[in-house]
């Protein structure tokens, strides 16, 4: 009975997905509908649709990584996608000031994208939280109306991956990459 209670209290105790995206949206007040869908597809579905095989994934951080300049204001290199830290998102500038190992970089990301457990299902039940979440309460750039819009298209699509909204693109110029925690060494 005791134990029955103890885990009963514990799991509401727990941080929700939205509840933690949330806190961590708070560095990106202007972040729009498109990129809080991003994150909530990261968040559960990790990095999977960007690897087919390991050539893609490395022609596109040999692009971009000499594009990356110094860090932005509130960059850190760790950013959490879920409460238990799992599942990450490593930002490359102050990854590569601190002199990163794109190799490394690269192996993580990889080798997460081909071992992150991942169900569809978990993104709609979140994606759906968040448009409850915003139908009571909008957030900042976020609205019932823009999740609306964006649900209507994305569902005809079966929730596909996308880009960042070009708000984002330019405010916050986005350079990461998925991982899980366990195959990261700091």
């Amino acid at each position: 009975m005791i134990s029955t209670i103890l885990l009963t209290l514990i799991a509401h105790t727990e941080t929700t997905l939205i509840d933690h995206a949330f806190a961590q949206w708070q560095v990106k007040p202007e972040m729009r509908i498109e990129d809080a869908y991003k994150w909530l597809f990261h968040a559960t579905l990790g990095g999977e649709h960007a690897v087919h095989d390991e050539n893609g994934p490395r022609a596109w951080l040999d692009r971009e990584w000499p594009t990356v300049g110094a860090p932005m204001k509130g960059d850190t290199e760790i950013e959490p996608l879920t409460p238990d830290g799992k599942l990450v998102r490593i930002n490359l500038r102050p990854f590569k000031q601190r002199g990163g190992d794109k190799e490394m970089l690269l192996w993580a990301f990889v080798l997460s994208a081909e071992r992150f457990k991942s169900d569809k299902r978990d993104f709609v039940r979140e994606w759906d939280a968040l448009g409850s979440r915003l139908r009571t309460n909008r957030w900042k750039k976020l609205t019932a109306q823009e999740w609306s819009r964006l649900d209507r298209a994305m569902r005809k699509e079966n929730f596909p991956a996308i880009d960042h909204s070009p708000e984002y693109e330019r405010l916050y110029k986005p350079a990461y990459r998925v991982v899980l925690r366990d195959f990261w060494i700091d």
